[in-house]
C-alpha cells in the first residue's frame, strides 16, 4: 500500500480528456524507454497500491528504483479521460535482519577461536572478524540481504558508517539528479508517443514540469 508515511520529493501528473489507452502497454513501453538509457543500478517492477484503505481496489504502478529513491508511475482511466502521474519517493525501509546472522556467525567463530587457542589463534580470529565486517558492509551496500537503513538508524554506528562508506559527495548528488531527470524524460517520452499514436498533440512545455527539489540526504 502506497501512502504518505514515507517522503515524497516530487510529483508530476497530466489528465488527457476523452482519451483511453492500455496501462500495461504504457508500462511496457516505459520500461523499454528506461532500459535504453542504461541508468546504472536501476530496477523496475510492478507494484500494487490500494486506492484507499485495506479493502479498496488495487491499482498497478510501475516502480523505477535506484538506491534509496523510486519513481512510482501510474497510468489509469478516470471518468471519460485518462491520467498519467509519477511520484518520486523514498520507499519504505526494508528490515531483513536475518542477514545479520551471517555476520553474527563469523563473529562467534572468531570468539570461539580466541577462547580455545588464545593468542595463538589471534590471526585466524582476526580473519574471521574482518570477514564479518566485510559481509556486513557489502551486504548493506549491495542490498544482498541486509537493509542499509538498519545500520544508518543505529545510534553512533550509523554516523560512523555514513562517514566511512556513504558520505555525501558532489558525484553522489550529481548522479542522483541525473537519475531523476532521465527517468522523468523517459516518462514524458512515452506519454508523448502514446498521445501521438492516437492522433493527439504532444505535451505542452508547461505540462512537462514536475514539482521537484534536489536532495541532499
Amino acid at each position: 500500500m502506497r501512502s504518505f508515511e514515507t517522503p515524497v520529493f516530487a510529483h508530476w501528473h497530466k489528465l488527457v480528456p476523452d482519451f483511453q489507452t492500455s496501462p500495461q502497454e504504457f508500462y511496457t513501453a516505459l520500461e523499454a524507454a528506461v532500459a535504453k538509457r542504461e541508468i546504472p543500478e536501476l530496477r523496475t517492477s510492478r507494484i500494487e497500491c490500494r486506492e484507499s484503505g485495506l479493502i479498496s481496489a488495487l491499482r498497478i504502478y510501475c516502480r523505477i528504483e535506484r538506491k534509496k529513491l523510486a519513481f512510482d508511475v501510474c497510468a489509469a482511466p478516470f471518468g471519460t479521460g485518462f491520467f498519467f502521474s509519477s511520484w518520486l519517493v523514498e520507499p519504505k525501509k526494508s528490515y531483513r535482519a536475518w542477514g545479520c546472522l551471517g555476520t553474527f556467525f563469523l563473529l562467534v567463530v572468531a570468539f570461539l577461536i580466541l577462547d580455545k587457542y588464545g593468542t595463538k589463534g589471534c590471526s585466524f580470529a582476526l580473519l574471521f572478524g574482518l570477514a564479518a565486517v566485510t559481509v556486513l558492509v557489502m551486504g548493506a551496500r549491495e542490498g544482498w540481504f541486509l537493509s542499509e537503513d538498519i545500520i544508518l538508524d543505529t545510534p553512533f554506528l550509523g554516523a560512523l558508517y555514513k562517514y566511512l562508506f556513504d558520505p555525501d559527495t558532489y558525484y553522489k548528488e550529481d548522479t542522483r539528479i541525473m537519475y531523476q531527470e532521465m527517468v522523468h524524460s523517459a516518462v514524458l517520452e512515452v506519454v508523448n508517443e502514446t498521445l501521438t499514436a492516437k492522433g493527439l498533440r504532444v505535451l505542452a512545455p508547461e505540462d512537462t514540469k514536475a514539482a521537484t527539489r534536489f536532495l541532499f540526504k
